[in-house]
């Protein structure tokens, strides 16, 4: 028995013993040319760097290094002639002041904080139950850990109105992502009167944590974490690895462009088209939303992006490229006008080639007649470790651009679109 008590204590011990990244530094390059871009690419797709910001044509890449390999990092960039500077000088560092005890004590649910999975499901099941009559909670399945996603429907609007369906959190370090949905579902209910144009004549569907494992791993275990918790995700001779891309696991263009077969890697894709169940209790859920919901828009970060598809590919475009590009222009500029903060609206392949993403999915395989993704703050100071300071401010101007892309769907609708 006492052996079997020291084997639980130890392994307790591993499972909750968080990852350091003490010495790791954030690299931010130059602005990159095509060959330059390429090169990276090609190491991207290898398990030794994280790149926070994607090697792109004429952006910079953001990349992590261990002090282990920060060495061979700078090799490659002075061998690919490619100039940089140290973005972060201490990844642990910038951990270590988001990692300050919360107080359980504290009543109610704000955000001043990040809040874990189970507040942000209580704060929307406390909403649905003070507006029963235009609020429900669907819980549209378990992730692989058993968690339950839970979706909120503000639907004041009644039967037949269009469906807004809104995903964010898919990406378990950018916590920021989930926080500003929460931030925007409290506008639109406990703000109702200032908002009641919209939320009268719009049904809108709101899943705040689309990856609900991956999220708390991020918050109790490892920081930097960014896929979900999948632990057989290893295919016949293949090494073991925890983990798929959620949105590398999408069925358009799946497994296509930007992604790695290797389970290992970041941006794995998984062994199919919806082989998580993150994914596929997403799909089974908007599939089977009536109407088809005209809006599917995903909130990320980081880098300051309204993203709009398709992303599979340079030069694919929907039949209505033109004005979903349009409507990503309007609501980056009514964002602007908040804080002054700048979103670029830009093509997601311009950005750099991805397949298997949900935004892509929703527009081609959903057929929902709008599109977007997202990317919030910052520039890459804090990068995916934004203060949490910046919350409120944050919720603030992405709800000003949603507001925007809110009454196109109402106008399109009245007018019969």
């Amino acid at each position: 028995m006492k052996t079997v008590f020291l084997a639980f204590l130890a392994i307790s011990s591993v499972l909750s013993e968080r990852v350091s990244y003490d010495g790791y530094k954030v690299l931010r390059t130059q602005y990159l040319n095509m060959t330059t871009s390429k090169a990276l690419q090609s190491l991207q797709l290898e398990d030794d760097f994280d790149f926070w910001q994607d090697p792109v044509i004429g952006r910079s890449a953001d990349i992590m290094a261990s002090p282990q390999m920060l060495p061979e990092l700078q090799q490659l960039l002075s061998k690919h002639g490619i100039h940089y500077t140290v973005m972060i000088e201490d990844v642990e560092a910038l951990t270590q002041s988001q990692m300050k005890p919360r107080n359980k004590l504290d009543a109610g649910f704000d955000w001043e904080d990040y809040q874990g999975h189970d507040e942000i499901n209580a704060f929307i099941e406390g909403l649905a139950s003070s507006n029963s009559e235009w609020i429900s909670i669907k819980n549209i399945g378990q992730s692989h850990e058993g968690r339950d996603m839970k979706v909120i429907e503000i639907t004041k609007a009644g039967p037949g109105k269009p469906i807004a369906w809104i995903e964010a959190g898919i990406h378990a370090r950018e916590w920021i992502a989930s926080a500003t949905a929460t931030f925007m579902i409290n506008e639109l209910v406990n703000n109702y009167e200032e908002n009641k144009a919209i939320v009268d004549n719009l049904n809108i569907h709101f899943l705040p944590m689309a990856n609900p494992d991956g999220y708390e791993y991020s918050r109790n275990s490892d920081r930097m974490w960014r896929k979900n918790r999948n632990r057989d995700n290893k295919a016949a001779g293949e090494k073991a690895c925890v983990g798929t891309d959620l949105n590398r696991n999408w069925a358009y263009h799946w497994g296509e462009s930007g992604v790695s077969d290797n389970p290992c890697s970041d941006i794995y894709c998984g062994k199919g088209p919806f082989s998580e169940m993150e994914s596929t209790n997403i799909k089974n859920y908007v599939e089977a939303l009536s109407p088809v919901p005209v809006l599917g828009h995903c909130i990320h970060s980081y880098s300051q992006l309204w993203l709009w598809p398709y992303g599979y590919d340079y030069n694919a475009l929907p039949d209505n490229w033109q004005e979903i590009k349009k409507l990503a222009e309007d609501a980056a500029d009514a964002l602007y006008q908040v804080h002054g903060t700048v979103f670029d609206p830009i093509n997601s392949a311009d950005l750099y080639p991805a397949s298997g993403a949900s935004d892509d999915w929703y527009r081609g395989g959903l057929k929902t007649r709008y599109a977007f993704t997202t990317e919030l703050r910052d520039t890459g100071r804090y990068g995916f470790q934004l203060p949490a300071s910046q919350i409120i401010p944050s919720g603030e101007e992405l709800f000003a651009g949603m507001k925007v892309v809110f009454e196109k769907l109402i106008a399109d609708d009245m007018a019969g679109k």
